[in-house]
């Protein structure tokens, strides 16, 4: 099979599993409008298989389509942007060291959603976001670097980046 339709295939997958990471695997935070998911699992592990284009694209579109869906509408653009850098920083750096991409990667989503719930919810909501911000992004890095040592001989060539 043509490796360009195994990633197509591949990144649809990854797609769809992200959306169901981040809408049916949530669990809220009560009192405030925020909730923890898996989502980062499957932003982490497509960035470190497959690079920083897949990453930023299946993470920005992936986690905003499940704002959307999810019932945060607010948040899809905001997610928009923190996703697409974060995904995109993981796959960019991962070739050095997978675990500080991931790292870096998660501090940015943590700065950025910090940032936007001090704006949108004002500087109370701050810590409770940051807590759960490092718990998701925690869990997040546990399994995609645990699922990336299993799956890292599924890619394609070199020459069918995206």
């Amino acid at each position: 099979m043509d490796d360009k339709i195994k990633k197509l295939a591949f990144m649809g997958l990854f797609s769809g599993l992200l959306v169901i990471a981040t809408v049916v695997l949530r669990f809220p935070v009560p009192t405030f409008n925020l909730y923890f998911n898996l989502g980062e699992a499957v932003i982490y592990l497509t960035a470190l298989l497959y690079g920083p284009g897949p990453g930023a694209v299946i993470g920005g579109v992936g986690s905003a389509l499940s704002d959307i869906i999810g019932g945060y509408p607010v948040w899809a653009p905001i997610t928009f942007v923190i996703k697409c850098l974060e995904g995109y920083i993981v796959g960019a750096l991962s070739k050095r060291n997978k675990y500080v991409a991931v790292a870096l990667g998660g501090l940015t989503m943590m700065a950025g959603y910090a940032l936007a719930a001090g704006i949108l919810y004002g500087m109370a909501a701050v810590p409770v976001e940051l807590a759960g911000d490092f718990v998701q992004v925690s869990a997040g890095a546990a399994i995609s670097l645990f699922l990336h040592n299993r799956l890292k001989d599924i890619t394609f060539n070199d020459e069918d980046k995206f």
